[in-house]
């Protein structure tokens, strides 16, 4: 039991808090006659030191530089009579996982020394010390490596780090900023000066609490079904044909507009979206569809666009490692390509939630519309009071493409409700139809907390807003519908390739545009 508890440290700096042990006479007994040694000389990282005597039965290892205490070289001169049976190999010792010496005496009695081990290498004593933007218990700390377990009410672009008295080592200082940015890596550095040597943390950002494991909703990996994944580690492809757990979708009208908006008492019914569910609302299992994702590393991807003047393109010749069909072709939606603007509507308004690929490859949303012929972005976010004015304070958007989405429905983590929905994606897609709260097929583009790009493609079977929440609980903090199916195209089918081959849909199918995302060179 004893060793359980230093296994679980959170570093290879073994506070004196194991003294608490002590009284523990079961298997702690020391001869009266004296100690099982002369000296005790511990060598780690090839720094040699002393052990000070604390007391009969605890000595202190105190390092400067030492780091690695799983392969430490023990030296002890013995008393007579006494010899050493753990460690084993006392040139190999694993003191982190096992801070002991177990001496058998000329009794044949067995004599514990326990280690309290301190390394100026790791200044860092206390993580229960430390907070992450005000919130505390969610930061730790092993070895050289300081973890932040996310919170959704974290920016996670400006995590600041707070270190109460008693986190660091005494004589120890921050020598670095201790706010960080997480948006495009997912490790920064510390610096921590001590004895007038800077010590180097990695920072590092877990968001296991906002990313479900996909098996959890019924998805199963199936990457190596379509690539070589020796090839290609960076890109994961999941499918399920039965997803669990999910919200039960709102209930769906014929194909009708905001403009019918029902009476109040009816709102949770046919409006109640993604960002007005409850937390308790009930769930269900959905069968029998084929709903499939691929997400590849931001660093990796190189993501374009593939149209032409006729806004025709057939999937059967986009030749990338992914791609995803666009709007279907007999839907108006906002197409910019090479350019040049294909279409500008966009819907029943002026601007709309857009998906927009740089020259580089890598892909951004905004709000978005054409003004006056040209491209132009907006703030990712308005209210009802900004809406006003709000296209004229666009600026040009220097992307090589774009479209309008129908809609974008989490943004940076958060799941938009009705109003906000409209305010920021016009009046028509909020709607009580078929197309919105229907078993329909559904395709959608986003972005991971992790920094993957992701696309997903569902044959039929669930409402926008169910896909759409299986999606944010896997982890996109943003989630983007490109298209489905509805009263102009029933047959409709979006279509997921990856590595040539199809994962959902079809491979003659058409739409005026498609998602192409091939390794970045």
């Amino acid at each position: 039991m004893k060793a359980d508890f230093y296994k679980n440290y959170m570093s290879a700096v073994f506070v004196a808090a194991a003294l608490s042990f002590c009284s523990c006479s079961d298997d702690r007994t020391v001869s009266s006659g004296g100690l099982p040694y002369k000296s005790i000389r511990v060598t780690v990282d090839g720094e040699t030191v002393t052990a000070e005597r604390i007391d009969d039965k605890n000595l202190a290892l105190r390092f400067d530089m030492a780091e690695d205490f799983s392969h430490a070289r023990i030296d002890v001169e013995l008393n007579e009579g006494y010899s050493v049976i753990f460690p084993t190999d006392v040139t190999a010792a694993d003191l982190d996982t096992y801070p002991v010496l177990n001496f058998r005496a000329p009794d044949n009695r067995i004599v514990k020394v326990w280690f309290t081990i301190s390394s100026k290498a790791f200044p860092i004593t206390d993580a229960t010390k430390v907070t992450a933007s005000g919130i505390g218990g969610c930061v730790s700390v092993s070895g050289k490596t300081l973890t932040i377990t996310y919170e959704r009410s974290m920016n996670r672009g400006e995590i600041e780090l707070d270190f109460a008295e008693g986190a660091l080592m005494e004589g120890a200082s921050i020598a670095s900023s201790t706010t960080f940015d997480f948006t495009e890596s997912l490790t920064r550095q510390l610096k921590v000066e001590m004895d007038g040597k800077e010590r180097i943390y990695n920072v590092r950002i877990d968001y296991s609490k906002v990313m479900d494991k996909p098996i959890v909703y019924g998805f199963s990996e199936v990457t190596g079904n379509y690539v070589d994944q020796q090839l290609y580690p960076f890109l994961n492809v999941y499918k399920a044909t039965t997803v669990n757990s999910v919200p039960v979708r709102g209930a769906a009208t014929s194909e009708t507009p905001w403009s019918w908006d029902p009476g109040a008492g009816d709102l949770d019914v046919y409006l109640a979206f993604i960002g007005n569910w409850a937390a308790n609302r009930p769930t269900e299992t959905i069968e029998g569809i084929e709903f499939a994702f691929a997400t590849i590393d931001i660093d990796k991807a190189k993501a374009y666009m593939v149209s032409n003047d006729a806004r025709s393109v057939v999937m059967d010749d986009v030749a990338s490692l992914v791609a995803l069909t666009g709007m279907m072709t007999k839907e108006s939606t906002m197409i910019y390509y090479n350019g040049k603007v294909l279409s500008d509507r966009n819907s029943e308004g002026d601007w709309r939630g857009t998906v927009g690929f740089y020259e580089d490859g890598h892909v951004e949303f905004w709000n978005a519309g054409i003004r006056d012929g040209e491209l132009v972005r907006m703030t990712q976010w308005v209210d009802e009071a900004g809406r006003d004015g709000y296209l004229a304070s666009g600026t040009p958007w220097d992307v090589v493409a774009a479209a309008s989405g129908h809609p974008w429905l989490v943004r940076e983590g958060h799941l938009l409700t009705r109003l906000e929905m409209y305010w920021n994606d016009t009046g028509w897609e909020t709607a009580l139809g078929e197309a919105w709260n229907g078993t329909r097929s559904r395709s959608y583009i986003g972005l991971t907390y992790d920094n993957k790009l992701g696309v997903a493609a569902v044959s039929e079977g669930t409402g926008t807003c169910q896909a759409a929440w299986l999606l944010y609980k896997m982890g996109w903090k943003d989630v983007f519908y490109v298209a489905g199916s509805n009263y102009l195209d029933d047959g409709f089918t979006p279509t997921l390739k990856v590595g040539g081959n199809v994962v959902v849909g079809k491979a003659d199918q058409a739409a005026q545009y498609a998602i192409a995302i091939d390794v970045k060179q």
